[in-house]
């Protein structure tokens, strides 16, 4: 109770005097693959206005200006990353001004001369998504495509990237599976496995993909899983990193059992995105009706600074379950992606509830 009080302390200074550390950039919306649980409903083209390179690199010049680069971390998400054949140029645009640049695929596309040609451009970490064991995998990203995201795992970690990190979507499907799923991570020689719930947005909406959600039964469940593989892994540093994502407070039982410190909400507090279209928001899972601008029309530091302040406010977040919750003054109302696109099913504590 008094770290998970520190670290509410921490959040409260942070939202009055924000510090800009993590930056995701929605490089595409267009991927090569049409998974049934994603939350940006990728298709297989580009949407109308994703910036060209010329536009993202003038962008990135001025946040080099207006921020200290070298404290700051660059995501490159989607869609799927590896469509962009600019890749390798933006990513050494960033990494040149210091930051730590890294970003989340399929793996799909992954080979060991790309692989080679973004280690060179800097990049330094790749997350790759890797949904289950075969048949769990190919059932919602499609027929063959575990195979080929095993290839692209072993060319991303054995091309010189630093880190090479599995996020895994848990679903009912592949719940029961996750201890054969940690042996295949094991084999694989990755150090970071990162569990993740699928939130109600995009693809993941639709009738047909409810079979993906977590009843509270499967929270439970994989939260213990998680906080067991944690406490084994205590005094081995060497041991595989296993930790739940991000998102709102867990409660006493699993906030600090199944993740570091740091894993609730700092969306417009330490955390923005640039959108494929140049729209800025404060994580690319937000609604679009929480975008604060476009750098089309303004200077990315001048929606940082003057354009966020809902997100560094907690009193409009009191309210429905949160009104006389005890725990507000911890929680602050919980993950902000997840308030918004699932407000009947935010908090974490009652999707704990049996």
């Amino acid at each position: 109770m008094v770290r998970a009080m520190r670290e509410a302390a921490i959040r409260t200074r942070l939202m009055a005097r924000p510090r800009l550390t993590y930056l995701f950039w929605e490089c595409t919306l267009r991927c090569n693959l049409k998974c049934r649980h994603c939350g940006s409903s990728c298709g297989d083209r580009p949407l109308p206005g994703e910036l060209g390179t010329h536009q993202v690199l003038e962008v990135f010049d001025t946040i080099i200006e207006d921020f200290d680069a070298s404290r700051m971390s660059l995501s490159i998400t989607g869609g799927e990353p590896l469509l962009r054949p600019d890749l390798e140029e933006i990513s050494l645009k960033a990494s040149r001004a210091g930051m730590i640049v890294g970003m989340v695929t399929n793996g799909v596309l992954a080979t060991s001369s790309r692989t080679r040609d973004l280690v060179e451009s800097g990049m330094s970490v790749a997350s790759v998504s890797l949904d289950g064991m075969e048949a769990e995998h190919d059932a919602v990203r499609g027929d063959g495509t575990f195979r080929k995201t095993l290839a692209g795992i072993a060319a991303l970690h054995e091309g010189g990237l630093r880190a090479v990190e599995i996020i895994t979507c848990v679903r009912p499907a592949n719940l029961a599976s996750l201890p054969e799923l940690e042996a295949l991570v094991r084999s694989l020689g990755i150090r970071s496995w990162r569990l993740i719930t699928i939130d109600r947005m995009g693809r993941a909406r639709a009738p047909e993909s409810q079979d993906t959600w977590l009843e509270p039964n499967d929270v439970v469940r994989l939260l213990d899983f998680i906080a067991d593989r944690r406490r084994r892994a205590e005094g081995h540093p060497d041991a595989l990193d296993v930790r739940f994502s991000c998102g709102g407070y867990l409660g006493p039982k699993y906030e600090l059992a199944v993740r570091p410190g740091d894993g609730q909400c700092f969306a417009g507090i330490c955390s923005a995105s640039l959108l494929h279209d140049g729209a800025v928001s404060a994580c690319p899972s937000l609604p679009r009706d929480w975008v604060q601008g476009t750098v089309l029309e303004e200077r990315f530091s001048t929606i940082w600074m003057e354009r966020f302040k809902p997100h560094r406010q907690t009193d409009w977040r009191r309210t429905g379950p949160c009104s006389d919750c005890s725990w507000f003054r911890v929680c602050l109302g919980g993950g902000l992606h997840e308030r918004l696109v699932q407000p009947d099913s935010f908090c974490w504590l009652k999707r704990q509830e049996r």
